[in-house]
């Protein structure tokens, strides 16, 4: 199989975005800010964020298309539903899991309209211990989920293990804590980790960003839960949909990025079961 380019992934992507966005309302990013104020409407721009996410979707689909559409594949997590959407247009076998109880009827009609693109829906709490799906699947993506959870990983990287097939590969991304304006910012007095306000602002139990990762870290989880590490990805993204100004500060940081790979925001894993299991 021969993947798309960038610019045309980015087309089936973008009118992803679009569907999607066209049953989102201001009362659903309400609900999603119960438990995470940072989400709140006026905080945190929706659109953008999906628009932007369009170059760390492409290097999952990147991965997932190395072994050809005729694959199951199961987004752990999947939220809004834009990487289920696209890969299921794509011609992927799609699975999109997510924990329904934090949503609400309100979004009855937001996955009705996921569902309809030919993704299989499921509710599924994968920190739950011994949650199970009764599929296994050939690739699981698990984007920006596991810097939600404060407690161990152990039970969810079980889970997670359960639903793979016997040769299926893991791609595991989350934001990197040492990301180098972060590490700027920290020299001024300011913390990398979420704001004590949205924390305090939050009904329990806070969803937001418990425990962002650095590299050695996501190589240690993925190690203790007997999972080989295939290929490692490094890359930023939001700055790029930011005004001009912010990218004036992009540019500047360029050589930093370059010359530090463990600096960028986010960092991708691909894995697959090591030999011991």
């Amino acid at each position: 199989m021969i993947p798309l380019s960038f610019p045309d992934f980015d087309i089936v992507y973008q009118d992803s975005v679009s569907l999607l966005l066209n049953h989102w309302t201001v009362e659903m990013q309400q609900r999603m800010a119960v438990h995470g104020h940072g989400w709140s409407p006026g905080l945190f721009d929706v659109p953008n964020y999906l628009r932007c996410s369009s170059t760390r979707f492409y290097r999952v689909y990147l991965k997932a298309a190395e072994r050809g559409t005729d694959q199951t594949l199961c987004d752990v997590g999947g939220q809004m539903g834009v990487l289920s959407v696209t890969l299921s247009k794509l011609g992927f076998d799609v699975t999109m899991t997510e924990t329904l109880k934090y949503y609400g009827d309100l979004f009855k009609e937001f996955f009705e309209c996921i569902a309809a693109q030919g993704v299989k829906l499921v509710d599924y709490d994968p920190f739950e211990p011994e949650a199970q799906l009764t599929r296994k699947f050939d690739f699981i993506s698990v984007m920006a989920v596991i810097e939600h959870y404060p407690h161990s990983l152990k039970s969810f990287m079980g889970n997670i293990m359960q639903l793979m097939n016997l040769e299926a590969r893991i791609y595991i991304e989350v934001p990197n804590i040492a990301y180098f304006p972060k590490r700027l910012r920290m020299l001024l007095g300011h913390t990398p980790l979420a704001p004590v306000k949205d924390i305090f602002l939050s009904e329990v139990p806070f969803i937001g960003h418990h425990h962002e990762f650095t590299i050695s870290e996501l190589r240690d989880l993925v190690h203790l839960s007997g999972l080989a590490i295939r290929e490692e990805s490094f890359y930023n993204y939001s700055l790029n949909c930011q005004p001009f100004w912010k990218k004036l500060v992009r540019y500047a940081l360029e050589p930093a990025f370059l010359a530090l790979k463990d600096s960028r925001e986010c960092m991708a894993v691909l894995c697959e079961r090591s030999a011991d299991c």
